[in-house]
């Protein structure tokens, strides 16, 4: 939950509001939403794909993809100092297979 803007005090004394900061903690927290509902929509695709029969995507496909947006979500979160992200496998239920593939980038041709 973000923190309303903090009144402070000026050099020369006079109060001001920390808008800009206050800005920048909501889309830091709007950035990390839209990343966790990327990694959602991933796994969301690989577990349709798992449940219908002769589902046209590679699923190697899928699973890269969503290690991509796991890897994705654990930067950003470590460069904003939250160095916990043990809890995310729970919390977004991240199969194993997914995370052995976090952090492997495939090589274009």
């Amino acid at each position: 939950m973000l923190k309303a803007p903090q009144l402070r005090k000026l050099a020369n004394g006079e109060a001001t509001i920390d808008a800009f900061a206050y800005e920048a903690a909501q889309e830091t927290a709007a950035a990390l939403g839209r990343a966790g509902r990327k990694l959602e929509a991933a796994l969301a695709a690989l577990e349709r794909h798992d449940a219908t029969p002769g589902a046209n995507r590679d699923r190697t496909e899928l699973v890269q993809e969503a290690a991509d947006c796991a890897w994705a979500l654990f930067i950003q979160r470590d460069f904003l100092g939250l160095k916990s992200d043990h809890h995310l496998t729970r919390t977004y239920r991240i199969p194993d297979e997914v995370m052995r593939r976090v952090g492997i980038v495939k090589r274009r041709d």
